[in-house]
């Protein structure tokens, strides 16, 4: 079943055999399909500093980047409304692409380098309006991170538990479709 396959299981395979893309990025997208979606705007903070091109555990050729980009991949598709920054040193938005084209610019929005979370979340709480702001790290932060302005989620992607003293923000260890599912029923849109 295609709905069952999570968009990082497809970057990982077109990261294997990249002229496989055009075949896989229409079933990665289609496996996006028929989700309620996630009411309302959302941030997206995705690190793409130095520590996550780390694989996401000793035995894994996956990245936690790759992982984090599957998230995005994912809440791309099934948010109302969604921007996506990435952070490192600096931050940046991402052109509104979908699929492989979103993973390709969020890899190449910057230089994977330090990683200065607490500027990015000020910048955010600073510049933009939102219902909710998801963070996808491997937490670590060379900076303290302030409270979000909003409703704020803290997603890591990595396999270890670093923890950066968040505060008021959600916590989530691991990612899957679920998350989504997880937002939804947080706060209070789920259908059942």
């Amino acid at each position: 079943d295609i709905a069952r396959v999570l968009p990082f299981r497809f970057i990982a395979a077109a990261r294997a055999v990249p002229a496989w893309e055009n075949m896989l990025e229409p079933l990665m997208l289609r496996a996006c399909e028929g989700r309620e979606k996630l009411a309302g705007k959302t941030v997206i903070l995705l690190d793409v500093s130095g520590s996550m091109d780390s694989p996401i555990s000793a035995k894994s050729d996956l990245r936690r980047l790759d992982a984090a980009c599957g998230v995005a991949v994912l809440m791309r598709e099934l948010c109302e409304s969604v921007e996506i920054l990435t952070f490192s040193n600096s931050v940046v938005e991402v052109p509104a692409r979908r699929g492989f084209a979103l993973r390709d610019a969020v890899v190449n929005s910057q230089p994977h380098q330090g990683t200065y979370l607490g500027k990015a979340v000020e910048l955010v709480n600073q510049a933009r309006a939102y219902d909710r702001l998801v963070v996808l790290t491997d937490e670590q932060s060379a900076d303290r991170v302030p409270d979000r302005a909003g409703v704020g989620y803290v997603i890591n992607v990595a396999s270890n538990k670093n923890g950066v003293g968040y505060g008021k923000w959600n916590h989530i260890d691991g990612w899957s479709e679920a998350v989504i599912d997880y937002l939804q029923e947080a706060e209070g849109q789920s259908a059942a």
